[in-house]
């Protein structure tokens, strides 16, 4: 019922190239809670969004997938809207709805029609305030939890990449664990711990509200006081520190089984946290290099010479609150000769770091992500998780409308400078998954 996808981006959330052409403004309710409205003419349909900054960075060691459950659990009702109410009153006025959990955040949404906005508004207020976890209820959804995790388990490229992701941060790490937890934790959770987490993370002035679509922002700063304004619930909460340094981590494997006749060269890559000033420019050059469509690699080692199947990564936008462990994978048979494959990555990747790229290929790498991310800017979805994003991470959804100047920023030195910091040879780490 709820989208959950399992490779630990838990939505496509983008921080788009093409400035957005529809306005947002704000104001921040006197419990903390900042409240983001998006004036966008179209149809008679209004996307609420309610961003928590919680996630699975949140969890307290035997409590791992406690956020991913938690998700489930806001769906279960309160004394005012029990049982099945919020199912029910958003399906009943042909509205859908949705959530996603991600290592650094919880995200809820409904797509209604704009009549059916204070309805909601009420809903989302009051499970933020009144939520109720029983043993009963908790019982029920962790077979759900549990079914979710069983089923990407059967497919063998969620199952390698699940693997393959214990096995990149050291244990003190906050994205030790992928959202999805561990069975054995989630089927053993108990009511108190569910409370125990709501109670520690769930409070208005640690979330945040975006509504986009044809709506007056007055009108809705007043809806939103009426109902939000009401939970006076606070929390003080601290970033975390005393991070351990990814470049000088390396994974616990370098080589992993693999129960397909594949091969998969698997490149890790320490990423910067995305308000680091080297965040644009890293995501730039592992486009130019690794991942996109006419990528120096892909080229190469795809198109040229057919010694790999397909480069892809993980993660679409590489977003992340602290440091972490990225994957680059490149899939091949499972043949003698794929040694060749790391000797051309390897040289490329010394040729920028030499030489950098020019600033043609800055330039249609630009040119690709504008046309690429221009039609994201007419859904109202697109516009809310690009609004939520930038306030997530930059303290700023303003941001949102900036994004792609921060790209026309990036200079060929900037690329041979993060080249020579990330992909230095003693910061990459390679783990070859192969055929047992």
């Amino acid at each position: 019922m709820r989208k959950y996808l399992f490779f630990g981006t838990f939505m496509a959330f983008c921080f788009c190239a093409k400035a957005m052409q529809y306005p947002a403004v704000s104001r921040t309710l006197k419990n903390g809670l900042k409240v983001i409205v998006c004036q966008k003419p179209g149809n008679n349909f209004v996307y609420l969004q309610v961003w928590y900054r919680a996630g699975s960075k949140d969890e307290a060691p035997g409590v791992h997938g406690m956020a991913h459950m938690f998700e489930h659990m806001m769906f279960r009702g309160t004394e005012k809207y029990p049982g099945q109410s919020f199912f029910k009153n958003v399906e009943k006025v042909g509205g859908v709805f949705n959530a996603s959990t991600h290592s650094d955040f919880t995200e809820y949404h409904e797509y209604i029609p704009k009549s059916a906005l204070e309805l909601c508004m009420d809903m989302e207020a009051d499970r933020m305030g009144n939520l109720k976890v029983t043993q009963d209820i908790l019982n029920t959804e962790r077979q759900v939890v549990g079914e979710e995790f069983r089923d990407g388990m059967n497919n063998w490229e969620q199952r390698m990449v699940l693997n393959e992701y214990k096995t990149l941060y050291p244990e003190n790490d906050p994205y030790t664990v992928n959202p999805i937890g561990s069975l054995e934790e989630i089927t053993s959770f108990t009511a108190e711990e569910c409370m125990d987490f709501y109670n520690k993370y769930y409070s208005p002035n640690y979330a945040f509200v975006v509504v986009v679509g044809d709506v007056n922002p007055e009108e809705v700063f007043t809806m939103a006081d009426r109902y939000f304004g009401t939970v006076t619930k606070q929390l003080s909460l601290k970033d975390k520190s005393d991070l351990p340094d990814l470049t000088k981590a390396k994974p616990k494997l370098s080589e992993m089984p693999l129960d397909q006749m594949l091969q998969v060269y698997s490149y890790v890559i320490p990423y910067p946290e995305v308000s680091s000033k080297d965040y644009y420019a890293l995501n730039m050059l592992t486009g130019i290099l690794f991942l996109d469509n006419n990528s120096i690699l892909n080229n190469i080692l795809v198109k040229k010479k057919h010694l790999v199947y397909a480069i892809a990564s993980t993660e679409e936008t590489r977003f992340y609150k602290y440091p972490s462990q990225q994957t680059f994978d490149f899939f091949m048979s499972a043949q003698p000769g794929n040694f060749k494959v790391k000797k051309i990555v390897s040289d490329e990747i010394n040729n920028i770091m030499t030489n950098g790229v020019s600033q043609a290929m800055i330039d249609n790498y630009i040119k690709a992500k504008e046309s690429m991310d221009m039609q994201l800017n007419y859904s109202a979805e697109s516009i809310g998780n690009q609004l939520g994003s930038n306030e997530l991470y930059y303290g700023n959804y303003q941001q949102a409308y900036h994004s792609i100047d921060e790209y026309k920023k990036v200079t060929p030195d900037d690329i041979k400078r993060v080249a020579a910091i990330y992909f230095a040879p003693e910061r990459i780490s390679i783990i070859n998954i192969k055929p047992e």
